[in-house]
């Protein structure tokens, strides 16, 4: 009985420098958030830098911005950044995309941009509130919000090719910009990521 007491104590004690070295064995490096990594395959950061840029690079050279100003004595058009759907089979949070868009816009000065449709209404909530809570004269007034003259939407679309331990993952971006008042498209943009992803043959 007491060589089986001592036989526990020291599995319990061995089990626990077991536990206290793996977890000792944990390291974090700090990465630059530029440098592109691939570990899995899947839709990473890397993949939202590269569609965002081409993409928004490609509606900024456009033609449909001179066409505007032309028709509008000069003035810059206003864009709204509405949804990208995600219609893979991942799990793809599309609102990142959407804000680099966004920041991307906002910083090249040759559109306006107004609050998206995720921001809007919170702004919406502020200016009723100081409708209340406000003094007259620094309150925001009602109905004075500028109006988009274009919507920025699209969707991320996925197809796999698989064969044995290799497979190829492709992602497509597409994004359209739409004329709100006529609903004709003045631009649309597709950008398209292809990857080879071989796995190793198990041996036992």
């Amino acid at each position: 009985m007491k060589r089986f007491r001592l036989y526990a104590v020291m599995s319990a004690v061995c089990l626990s420098l077991l536990f206290v070295g793996c977890a000792s064995s944990r390291a974090v490096e700090r990465l630059n958030p530029d440098e592109n990594i691939d570990l899995s395959g899947y839709w990473n950061d890397t993949d939202i830098r590269q569609v965002a840029n081409a993409l928004i690079a490609d509606c900024l050279s456009s033609d449909w911005i001179t066409s505007y100003r032309i028709k509008n004595e000069g003035k810059l058009p206003t864009v709204i950044v509405g949804r990208i759907l995600n219609r893979s089979s991942e799990h793809i949070d599309t609102t990142i995309i959407s804000k680099k868009i966004e920041i991307a816009l906002v910083g090249s000065g040759k559109v306006n941009t107004v609050a998206d449709y995720e921001m809007r209404d919170d702004v919406r909530d502020e200016k009723m509130d100081q409708q209340y809570n406000a003094s007259p004269d620094t309150a925001a007034a009602l109905g004075e919000e500028q109006g988009a003259d274009y919507m920025l939407q699209g969707a991320v679309k996925f197809n796999l090719d698989r064969v044995g331990g290799k497979q190829v993952r492709t992602y497509y971006v597409d994004l359209e910009l739409v004329d709100i008042e006529s609903g004709r498209k003045v631009w649309l943009g597709e950008d398209t990521i292809k990857k080879q992803v071989t796995q190793p043959a198990y041996k036992f």
